[in-house]
């Protein structure tokens, strides 16, 4: 798609601190609230639902778009995630998005950067398996803020860690931003939209797609004032009698909706996943219905 002058024109790309923050400076003494939106590219109907929940409670939306690298601890992983500008820009000017927000890494990450060690929810779900992934989140994200200092921030239910951990982080040294938390969204198959999953071929969806499924069939069939540690030992169960057709987890496990604990009844918790469909490394949670 060519962009055209005019609907440029409703739409700023701005690719430097200093011309954002003029922006913004004019936002906010117009007394103009402002949404944000954190991604790392590879737009979707998932940060779809970000922006529009933005929009319907701001009056301007800011999306930026940074891969950024502090937040893999695999340098592979890095290389292989999707790109692709031009559609980024075609999908934020589709949802009428007033700023993208797109600096390099020089611009987030000055010489002699101090990464921000993350102390929240440590040990457990990916923080566990990915060493060093949410150090990498806090930082840019306390940079993002800092930058743009919004009215409210939005981040995924699908990262249930992540959207703890930030809203944790923003109550300890962002109180004045209020972190929203927006539901997953599925395709008609049921897979959750993820940028990693244009690194799957037709069989690996279809893998993935018929595993969800049989696996809300089956925690929707428990009683939901199970524990939350006799409901694992069924799932662990479960899992190991049935062929998923998953190469390898890293977990699988019901864990408290508040605290990220083992401890209470299935009722109030969700059910967390990460598995690799051959190299590729997917995350997933819901609760039961």
């Amino acid at each position: 798609m060519i962009l055209s002058q005019s609907l440029l024109l409703k739409m700023l790309i701005i690719k430097d601190i200093v011309n954002l923050q003029a922006y913004l400076k004019t936002y906010k003494l117009n007394n103009e609230k402002i949404g944000f939106v954190p991604t790392m590219g590879g737009l979707h109907e998932g940060h779809g639902n970000l922006i529009k929940s933005s929009q319907e409670n701001n009056d301007k939306t800011i999306v930026s778009i940074f891969l950024n690298p502090k937040q893999f601890n695999n340098i592979e992983d890095l290389k292989r995630y999707p790109v692709n500008k031009g559609d980024d820009y075609d999908y934020c000017l589709k949802n009428k998005i007033d700023i993208i927000f797109e600096p390099n890494e020089y611009e987030i990450y000055p010489l002699n950067y101090k990464l921000i060690k993350n102390n929240f929810f440590q040990n457990i779900l990916c923080d566990k398996f990915r060493p060093g992934h949410f150090d990498g989140v806090v930082s840019v994200v306390s940079e993002l803020f800092k930058i743009i200092e919004p009215s409210n921030a939005y981040f995924g239910y699908k990262d249930y860690q992540q959207f703890k951990i930030i809203d944790q982080l923003a109550k300890k040294k962002f109180s004045k931003i209020i972190i929203k938390g927006v539901e997953t969204v599925r395709d008609e198959t049921g897979l959750a939209f993820s940028t990693r999953n244009n690194l799957l071929n037709s069989n690996s969806k279809e893998i993935y797609s018929k595993f969800i499924f049989n696996m809300k069939n089956f925690i929707n069939s428990l009683d939901s004032g199970l524990e939350i540690s006799t409901a694992n030992n069924l799932v662990r169960d479960f899992i190991k009698d049935t062929n998923t057709g998953i190469g390898k987890f890293d977990y699988h496990e019901f864990r408290s909706d508040s605290d990220l604990s083992l401890k209470g009844t299935i009722n109030d918790s969700r059910f967390f996943l990460a598995f690799y469909l051959n190299s590729t490394r997917l995350i997933d949670n819901f609760k039961i219905d």
